[in-house]
C-alpha cells in the first residue's frame, strides 16, 4: 500500500513493477486483476476504495473474501473473511464436516465468534494461529489452548 498509495499510481507503475512488489504476498498472478480494479476505481468511485460489500463484489478480480477482507481491515466492520487457515481452525475445534473456504458454514460460524468492533483482531488471531499451531500437515495440539475442548484433538487421541 505504501508503494501504490492509490489507483492512480497502480495504473501509472509498470505491471512487472507491480508483480515484484506484491509477490512476497502470494499475488503477483493477480497483477492484471489490481490494475483492472485500479481503472475501475478511478472511473466509477473517484479513486476511492468502496465501503459497500456490493460495490466492492462490482470490481474485476473481487470476490467474497476480498470483500469481506476490505470491510474489516479498512473499515473496522464486523465482516468476517474465510480463508484455508480460518476454516481449517473452525473446523478442527467445531468438529465441522467441512473445512472448506467457501462453506456457508464456515462464514456463518465466523460471522457468529467474531466480537462487534474487534472482527479484524479477530480474523488476524484465526489466521496466525491457523499458520502456526493448528497447521495443515502437523497441528501442535499439545501448545493449543483448545485441546482439552478442540472436536480434531478428541478425535485425534482416540484414534491413537
Amino acid at each position: 500500500m505504501e508503494q501504490y498509495p492509490t489507483a492512480g499510481t497502480v495504473l501509472a507503475a509498470a505491471e512487472t513493477d507491480i508483480g515484484e512488489s506484491i509477490e512476497p504476498l502470494g499475488l503477483r498472478k493477480r497483477t492484471a486483476y489490481f490494475r483492472r480494479a485500479s481503472a475501475q476505481l478511478l472511473a466509477r468511485h473517484d479513486g476511492r476504495v468502496p465501503d459497500s460489500r456490493s460495490e466492492l463484489l462490482g470490481l474485476h478480480g473481487v470476490g467474497e473474501y476480498t470483500a469481506a477482507s476490505v470491510l474489516a481491515h479498512a473499515y473496522g466492520r464486523n465482516a468476517s473473511a474465510v480463508d484455508t487457515n480460518v476454516a481449517r481452525v473452525l473446523a478442527r475445534v467445531f468438529g465441522s464436516e467441512s473445512a472448506e473456504p467457501e462453506s456457508s458454514e464456515m462464514w456463518d460460524l465466523s460471522d457468529r465468534l467474531a466480537p462487534p468492533g474487534r472482527c479484524d483482531d479477530f480474523l488476524h488471531a484465526l489466521i496466525d494461529f491457523g499458520a502456526a499451531v493448528c497447521t495443515a500437515r502437523d497441528p501442535n495440539c499439545e501448545s493449543c489452548p483448545f485441546e482439552a475442548t478442540c472436536e480434531y484433538e478428541t478425535e485425534r487421541s482416540t484414534d491413537e
